[in-house]
């Protein structure tokens, strides 16, 4: 199944990290390298071509932007409505990972991307199954993996 999207950055955010154009530019490339990961949801069948009317909407976005679009309170995650056609990236997270989550910042960004699009394609949140297993990619992560084994295979 083919499914369009279109990244952008939030002006906050490139004025807070100093960004420009090359960094967008480097975004956009990300965002699909990570969406067509042969360890992504291209194992379910999909393949995600960035367009610029693409169906699913990609933010890089600020805390408080994430906290106002999406009812959190002060925490600073990313989010993706169930079934919906909008995705919020948190920058915080984007630029520094999550030390919780035991991952390295480009695979904890994989793990990002593949979560939250999880979202978008109706998966809901998990636990971990047990000691020594892989972390799913719909656990959250960036609040901790408890005692699975860090992972971002989204069928790990």
């Amino acid at each position: 199944m083919r499914i369009t999207y279109h990244t952008s950055i939030d002006q906050d955010v490139i004025e807070k990290y100093k960004l420009r154009n090359t960094d967008e530019i480097q975004f956009d490339f990300l965002i699909m390298c990570y969406l067509n990961s042969p360890d992504g949801w291209s194992q379910d069948g999909y393949f995600f071509e960035p367009s610029d009317n693409g169906k699913i909407r990609i933010r890089l976005s600020s805390t408080d932007v994430i906290n106002k679009a999406c009812g959190f309170s002060g925490k600073a995650l990313s989010c993706a409505i169930l079934g919906g056609t909008k995705m919020y990236l948190n920058a915080e997270r984007w630029f520094h990972g999550s030390k919780e989550s035991k991952l390295k910042l480009e695979d904890y960004r994989q793990y990002m991307v593949s979560h939250e699009m999880g979202h978008i394609l109706g998966k809901e949140h998990v636990k971990c199954s047990g000691k020594g297993s892989l972390a799913p990619i719909m656990l959250q992560h960036t609040i901790g993996i408890g005692e699975c084994i860090p992972n971002t295979d989204v069928k790990g």
